[in-house]
């Protein structure tokens, strides 16, 4: 596994800043169409929960759009562009097996874009823990509109 460097961050890759960023790390991808990426969760991840001892088991559909978000952020930053503010449009076939992410725990998140056009992108997700078993999965398609995103086009989408 290649470590990331500097300029290879989380936070220079994606449109969220922290706390928001969910992901802990990524494998620089082979393919500039999929990206396998990894979640490492403690008391300090967003969304812990102390009665379960981890995340609620429907923040995969965060972890799965963030690395939707990371594979397109590495393409743009390949194009010479920053990270661009999507929307998660829906998702089919989500499944989740498991009722928390549990504390101490490594997942890790694989996104492979299977449709992509100017605006719209569709992806396969699927999480695995340690032992590589799927723990979740969807099919998910998001929206980037053209442009810089300001408030005033912001409300538009709202």
């Amino acid at each position: 596994m290649n470590a990331m460097s500097a300029e290879d961050n989380l936070e220079s890759l994606l449109p969220q800043a922290k706390p928001m960023v969910l992901l802990s790390g990524y494998t620089p991808p082979q393919d500039a169409h999929m990206v396998d990426a990894w979640v490492e969760v403690s008391p300090a991840s967003p969304f812990y929960e102390i009665e379960l001892g981890g995340v609620p088991g429907c923040v995969a559909l965060e972890y799965m759009a963030q690395s939707m978000a990371l594979c397109v952020g590495l393409l743009r930053r390949k194009n010479g562009l920053k990270p661009a503010i999507g929307f998660v449009l829906g998702s089919r076939k989500f499944a989740v097996t498991i009722p928390y992410f549990k504390s101490g725990e490594k997942y890790d998140v694989h996104a492979e874009n299977t449709y992509q056009d100017e605006s719209f992108g569709s992806f396969d997700c699927v999480i695995r823990d340690a032992a590589g078993i799927v723990v979740a999965s969807a099919q998910m398609t998001a929206f980037q509109p053209d442009g810089e995103m300001t408030p005033e086009k912001l409300e538009e989408f709202s």
